[in-house]
């Protein structure tokens, strides 16, 4: 076991010293502190990153995959654990009949009133916090029959929000599933299940459009992954960042409260990412968009005090991490500049 943590770590460690010989190019705008990339380099650096890359996946992934299996005892041994005879089947399967009301699942867990009458119906009490995690098994467990086909329940109702409403969520919730995402490692139906997540996810929807509702916020997560536009940023899986994510209101800024380590940052409104960057020092390079920044697109929305308030996103590193080298840090940016689709970076 110890050996095949430490092939992990050893293999994790020469993909990123092989990342890292490669000078990936970061697709922003000019900055101060960047040399001008041609266009033929450019294209060869690419696609020697990506062949680098994918290896680096591949390798990561078996090693990975074969330490899970034998840490699979292990690891539900020291996890905390719901009793799983609590939520048969039978109970679930009544459970939900007796409280869907012509809903599907989806609109069960989406939805305030039902989901709570589902949670009743199981002798769980919905705001109690020490039942919470009883709350995120019993959702997963109806989760996974649906997924199995094994509710057997007629959906004969809809939600009457209109598309015009959730279509406006859109960018909101995109933003804010994704800072929740990232800051935990999770899944999609982690945050909707978990009553922690799913109270953050709103925390971070009211940070960009007040007072938006919380079930067309998760409609609209819904709608993302349906249509495929949350699909797993690979360089952001395939090694352990140990990085922390952070939110914060420019309006509410406190620039010495900020670290001032490795990192990438990321610019938002309610209408989506404006301007996505890394620093090695995220404080410095903050400050410097504060005092006048080199984008003018993001200069222009950072100097207009107007109605739709702008977030900072942090995703801040050890100092002695990885991303203390450039490839590693343009790296990351880069992944997140082609999936996230910032107003003001050029795109790959």
């Amino acid at each position: 076991m110890l050996h095949q943590e430490s092939l992990v770590e050893s293999t994790q460690r020469e993909q990123l010293a092989r990342l890292e010989s490669f000078d990936m190019p970061a697709f922003s705008q000019a900055s101060p502190d960047r040399s001008c990339i041609h266009c033929t380099p450019v294209r060869c650096q690419r696609l020697l990153f990506i062949a680098a890359f994918c290896s680096a996946i591949l390798a990561i992934c078996l090693c990975q995959d074969s330490v899970a299996q034998d840490a699979g005892e292990n690891a539900v041994a020291s996890s905390p654990v719901v009793n799983s005879t609590d939520f048969t089947a039978g109970k679930i399967r009544e459970a939900h009949r007796k409280s869907h009301q012509g809903f599907s699942s989806d609109e069960l867990i989406l939805q305030d009133e039902l989901r709570e009458a589902f949670l009743q119906e199981l002798g769980i009490a919905p705001n109690d916090e020490s039942q919470f995690d009883r709350q995120r098994a019993a959702l997963r467990a109806l989760l996974q029959l649906r997924k199995r086909g094994d509710l057997n329940v007629p959906t004969t109702q809809r939600s009457s929000e209109s598309t015009e409403s959730i279509n406006t969520a859109i960018p909101t919730a995109e933003i804010a599933i994704r800072t929740v995402l990232d800051r935990h490692d999770a899944m999609i139906d982690d945050v909707l299940c978990d009553p922690r997540m799913r109270n953050e996810l709103q925390e971070e929807a009211e940070r960009l459009s007040k007072g938006i509702s919380p079930e067309t916020v998760r409609r609209a997560v819904l709608r993302l992954r349906k249509s495929r536009r949350l699909r797993p940023e690979l360089v952001l899986r395939v090694a352990d960042w140990d990085r922390t994510v952070t939110t914060h209101p420019m309006k509410e800024l406190d620039l010495e409260s900020l670290p001032n380590t490795p990192g990438v940052y990321l610019f938002r409104d309610s209408t989506g990412y404006l301007y996505i960057g890394e620093a090695i020092r995220l404080r410095d390079r903050i400050g410097d968009h504060l005092r006048g920044s080199h984008n003018a697109g993001l200069a222009s929305i950072l100097g207009d005090d107007a109605s739709n308030p702008v977030t900072l996103e942090l995703h801040a590193f050890p100092k002695d991490s990885p991303a203390k080298k450039l490839t590693v840090r343009r790296a990351y940016e880069s992944e997140l500049i082609r999936s996230r689709h910032p107003r003001f970076n050029l795109q790959p």
